[in-house]
């Protein structure tokens, strides 16, 4: 089995109206990742060496700067053929970063919940979006709550 080492970071964002956060720590630890195992196995191991105070059942990986979301069923081996610039910087001697952050999906809801309290009527049809078109709905649900937020204080 193949070995990757990774620098490896968490992101505080369970509260999506919050975004001030930035990843912890500052300077991320190195971590090994077997590239043949599936990303579930290995993930509670990042969990424990960052110390992060995220629920562990709702994390996800991300891959730093690209954006790109790992599948946590699979391997990287895998998924070799999404992550060519996290390949790039392995092959440069780089060690690239891979931040552990709250997925998607709890983001969402957290913020639907939200707007079902607050009444606003598009909730619903926002519930069932999914991949991109769910990442454009909670950047857009982030700006409505920002601007409210800020019109309110």
């Amino acid at each position: 089995m193949a070995s990757v080492t990774c620098r490896v970071q968490y992101l505080e964002d369970s509260d999506p109206f919050i975004c001030t956060n930035f990843p912890e720590p500052r300077r991320p630890p190195t971590v090994s990742l077997e590239e043949d195992q599936p990303l579930s196995e290995q993930i509670s191991g990042i969990h424990k060496l960052l110390g992060a105070p995220l629920k562990l059942e709702d994390c996800a990986l991300q891959v730093s700067p690209s954006g790109t979301y790992l599948d946590l069923d699979s391997s990287l081996a895998e998924q070799r053929d999404e992550l060519d610039a996290f390949y790039q910087d392995l092959a440069k001697g780089r060690k690239p970063i891979l931040v552990l952050r709250t997925q998607l999906s709890v983001r969402v809801h957290l913020i639907l919940g939200k707007c079902f309290r607050l009444g606003v009527p598009f909730a619903a049809r926002l519930y069932n979006s999914k991949g991109p078109e769910l990442r454009r709905c909670l950047f857009s649900l982030k700006q409505l709550f920002q601007v409210t937020t800020c019109r309110l204080t």
